[in-house]
């Protein structure tokens, strides 16, 4: 006969004593005793990578409200979904005083060596910088269509 798993000379002799009724009751006292430390997790939460992802606009013919629904919701909502959003969003130098993994320590405390030095200038070409010249010294558009500034006599 087994108990729970073990043979009877591993119980020293206590399963002999024990019928099968005997063995379902202690096997149901312990689940009894599981489940009542068991606890669910009842707080719904939708995980923000997959609500990015996942996000469908409505069409563009119809209008919620006129339909009867809820345009608005809850500000707290809002708020607490915008707080996770920014959450994930961060470095793990931002969301934690010190290192958690051993892959976090690789550059944790490393900083750049040089600054980045890739700053190209804007290049206009002609008609642009004509352009932007024009509008510093007439005070409008070369390309409005407002009468001159000076009439022709």
């Amino acid at each position: 006969m087994q108990f729970l798993g073990k043979s009877e000379s591993a119980v020293d002799g206590k399963a002999a004593k024990l019928d099968q009724v005997s063995v379902n009751s202690i096997w149901t006292q312990h689940v009894k005793k599981e489940l009542s430390l068991l606890k669910l997790n009842e707080d719904f939460r939708l995980n923000p990578q997959s609500l990015v992802q996942n996000m469908i606009t409505g069409k563009p013919n119809v209008d919620p409200a006129r339909m009867g629904y809820k345009v608005s919701a809850d500000p707290e909502i809002v708020a607490e979904l915008d707080t996770v959003l920014k959450e994930t969003k961060r470095f793990p130098k931002e969301k934690y005083p010190e290192p958690i993994t051993s892959s976090h320590e690789i550059g944790w405390y490393s900083r750049p060596l040089m600054p980045n030095r890739k700053k190209f200038a804007v290049k206009n070409c002609e008609v642009t910088v004509y352009a932007n010249d024009y509008i510093t010294m007439m005070g409008r558009s070369p390309y409005a269509t407002k009468e001159p500034i000076a009439k022709p006599t």
